[in-house]
């Protein structure tokens, strides 16, 4: 991972440091000044691709924080594993944020529009996370092997089709990480039987919207 000094950062991002470094806090992260400017520059040129690539509804800088950084790390601790595979993830949420604080982690980011994944790539030479390995790819055609630890999916889809576009993972050991606004009883209900659903309400810095986990498991 390549260094990032604040300084090096234009003042929209760089004056962000103080309110991502009170964010981390409450989260428990404890990240150095490399990887908390890492965070603003990946949403710097999350901003910038955005106005070519349609990467993000989420373009201001003070919202971007907690919407985007501090709404993905908010999973952190509930990664297991040494290999994460992160569905759906568009620009890179969560998968780019947990990468830079997990640089322990390899993280499969998948994608089926080849422009997020070409903005990934990009992301990973400018940033030089080595630890993120860019896919293009639709779940349902790509290889069962490696088997990740953990699946993250952001405001994905529903549990139901969930599970069913994971199913070939769950059932071999793997937990999905489902991050949502809300999720309805009949929305569970209608998760297959052979599947556990664990509900986690969580707190994000900044964010005053109901956000939840749902972790899904092979009973």
């Amino acid at each position: 991972m390549k260094a990032t000094h604040l300084a090096d950062l234009a003042a929209p991002w760089a004056s962000l440091d103080d309110d991502l470094a009170l964010g981390l806090e409450a989260l428990g992260l404890a990240l150095s000044a490399d990887q908390r400017g890492q965070l603003l520059r990946f949403l710097a040129l999350l901003e910038r691709w955005n106005k070519t690539y349609n990467l993000t509804a989420v373009d201001k800088p003070g919202e971007m924080l907690a919407r985007h950084l501090l709404d993905s790390l908010s999973v952190n601790p509930f990664l297991q594993g040494s290999l994460v595979m992160d569905s759906g993830t568009g620009g890179g949420l969560p998968g780019v944020p947990l990468a830079i604080a997990r640089p322990e982690f390899e993280f499969r980011l998948v994608d089926s529009n080849g422009k997020k994944v070409r903005f990934l790539r990009q992301v990973r030479r400018e940033l030089g996370l080595v630890n993120i390995e860019p896919i293009h790819a639709r779940l349902e055609e790509m290889a069962v092997e490696p088997v990740p630890a953990s699946i993250t999916a952001r405001a994905l889809a529903p549990l139901a089709r969930l599970v069913e576009w994971h199913a070939r993972w769950l059932d071999r050991g793997s937990r999905l990480l489902a991050l949502k606004a809300r999720v309805e009883e009949n929305e569970i209900k209608a998760v297959p039987g052979a599947y556990n659903v664990e509900l986690i309400d969580l707190e994000v810095p900044g964010l005053d919207a109901r956000r939840c986990l749902a972790i899904i498991s092979r009973q």
